[in-house]
């Protein structure tokens, strides 16, 4: 051990009191039951955490989606955008407008007309054709008008209104847009009809001006949970609110308990990541089904896979971050521990924080005072990096992979630089000249 460096020398003292501390229990007789308990309350501690964690992402996205309109609004945005959801919207309106103007009966009428006044028998037989040529000009006059800014500004605030009336509705209010009745929730496309009427008249069509305005009820929602929900709402918001701070205090007494808390950390990440990897093919399985068993009201099944896919996509990124988290964590605590692979790793990258505080401390005689006031408070700064990256992860909205990715970069690059302050100020410190 005489040719061993500080850094080493202290690796090797870790390593032997993690050792001890493994083994400790078995040496001391008895005393591995009071170990042995600990794992099993850590243990315990652990799973409800996990699957507490992975209920708190759905209650999460569902208070938001059910209860904040903004959020709702922003989520459904994209199917305006959605070439299904258009051609759906376009066939509903088209459909209305050829039964408000009674496009068919006034072609009858003027080929009745005609015919009395000599004009060519079964002048009638084209009253079909003459309404499908209608009915596809109205078609793609009402598509283009979907690609205009107009429509976008309509599309929002239709969602708008109508999420405001589902909030209204599901906390025991009224709606004027929406109606949810049973198990069916509808919206009310009738200011839809308004624009594409105000803009066929624009255009020349005056005769469709003459379309009152009216009613339009569309199917958003057919379930037979609809009431549940209904009655769910305030549980689903108290548990939206509170349930990620649960998890994650659960998560924290787990690891504090266990008698190793780089394995109960390892652990605990571990059965986030099942119970995260449960809940997305929970997810996936319920939208197949859905998916395969379309009421029959819903006329367009390539709308409503859009819908369910734009709905459920922040759902999905949600579990996907969270898996990455946790595989960060366990990543963390496996390098930190005594495999081949971890300390070769450990002394790689001590021997880059070496050189890094050899050059810092070059830098002048703060470097001490710096390093001095850092190695004070050092643990509780790492632990506080650490929990201020998680809790910042909890209140964002809506972070993704990348996100995370960055934001456990800027963690690590943060406890690289508290680490070099600290060695460079204790190395000056035990004696190293300092340049003035």
């Amino acid at each position: 051990m005489a040719d061993m460096s500080p850094d080493e020398r202290a690796e090797l003292e870790r390593l032997l009191r993690e050792a001890a501390a493994a083994t400790g229990g078995a040496a001391a007789g008895g005393s591995r039951w009071p170990r042995r308990g600990r794992w099993l309350g850590a243990c315990a501690l652990l799973l409800v955490a996990a699957v507490l964690g992975s209920l708190a992402v759905v209650a999460v996205y569902l208070r938001s989606e059910v209860l904040d309109t903004n959020t709702y609004v922003q989520t459904v945005a994209p199917l305006g955008e959605d070439p299904a959801v258009r051609s759906a919207v376009a066939a509903r309106l088209t459909d209305e407008i050829i039964t408000r103007s009674d496009v068919a009966g006034l072609a009858n009428q003027l080929a009745n007309r005609l015919e009395a006044q000599g004009a060519p028998a079964r002048l009638s037989d084209l009253v079909g054709p003459l309404v499908s040529g209608v009915s596809s000009f109205l078609n793609g006059k009402i598509n283009s008008l979907m690609t205009t800014e107009r429509f976008e500004v309509a599309w929002q605030n239709i969602n708008r209104v109508a999420h405001q009336g589902l909030v209204t509705t599901l906390t025991g209010g009224q709606s004027q847009l929406l109606t949810s009745k049973g198990d069916t929730v509808t919206i009310d496309l009738g200011e839809l009809l308004s624009l594409v009427k105000q803009q066929l008249v624009a255009e020349g069509l005056t005769i469709f001006g003459k379309i009152p305005d009216v009613s339009i009820q569309y199917t958003l929602v057919q379930s037979d949970q609809l009431p549940k929900i209904r009655t769910y709402t305030k549980l689903l918001n108290t548990a939206g609110t509170w349930l990620p701070w649960v998890a994650l205090a659960l998560l924290l007494a787990g690891i504090l308990v266990a008698p190793n808390r780089r394995r109960g950390i390892i652990l605990g990440a571990v059965l986030v990541v099942v119970f995260a990897a449960l809940t997305l093919a929970a997810v996936s399985i319920g939208r197949t089904y859905y998916l395969d068993n379309l009421p029959s009201s819903i006329r367009s099944p390539d709308a409503a896979a859009a819908v369910i896919n734009t709905m459920l996509r922040f759902l999905i990124t949600a579990l996907q971050t969270l898996i990455v988290v946790m595989a960060i964590f366990i990543v963390g605590a496996f390098l930190a521990g005594p495999s081949r692979v971890a300390v070769g790793f450990r002394r790689l990258v001590n021997r880059g924080v070496d050189a890094g505080a050899e050059a810092l401390r070059k830098a002048g005689g703060w470097v001490n005072a710096t390093g001095r006031v850092l190695a004070a408070a050092y643990r509780p700064i790492q632990i506080g990096l650490v929990l201020l990256a998680v809790a910042g992860f909890i209140l964002a909205d809506r972070p993704g992979v990348s996100a995370v990715l960055w934001a456990a970069a800027a963690v690590l690059l943060l406890l690289a630089v508290l680490e070099v302050f600290v060695r460079a100020g204790r190395r000056v410190q035990s004696g190293a000249p300092v340049p003035g």
